[in-house]
């Protein structure tokens, strides 16, 4: 029994070991970055925001719960090509505001997004501002040491 809890913990150490090795050349793709700078924010919303790669096909779900006025999150993808198929800002059972930003447009190749949001975030989407702009750059390259 002995031998058996050493022969785990040693595959263990080892995986654990030769994992960033074995990704070290994995690059990440294009990047969604949100920056907020609310006034006020009304119950407590959830904002979804589901991005599927083109190239893959795998699909991504971020979760944003809005607790604070002030925030800062990025969203990766690892393909270069993906689409934002769902975005929804949701403040409970009933408001919801749907394509929220606008991000539902279709699909986007080799450029990142910067979403800066601003005003009082509230179920009506005349309080508030949706800034979105995209940007060529090149993929983060992951490495491990």
């Amino acid at each position: 029994m002995a031998m058996w809890k050493f022969c785990q913990f040693f595959l263990l150490c080892t995986s654990l070991f030769f994992l960033p090795i074995a990704n070290a050349q994995d690059s990440l793709g294009q990047t969604i970055q949100v920056d907020t700078r609310f006034s006020a924010i009304v119950g407590k919303p959830t904002w979804t925001l589901i991005v599927r790669e083109v190239e893959t096909g795998k699909v991504l779900p971020y979760i944003f719960d809005i607790k604070k006025t002030d925030n800062f999150w990025i969203a990766f993808t690892a393909g270069r090509s993906y689409r934002i198929t769902a975005s929804y800002l949701k403040f409970g059972p009933y408001a919801q505001i749907k394509n929220f930003c606008h991000l539902e447009n279709g699909i986007i190749s080799g450029e990142s997004i910067q979403v800066i949001l601003r005003g009082a975030l509230t179920p009506s989407p005349t309080d508030f501002s949706c800034h979105v702009s995209k940007y060529k750059d090149t993929p983060y390259q992951m490495e491990y040491p």
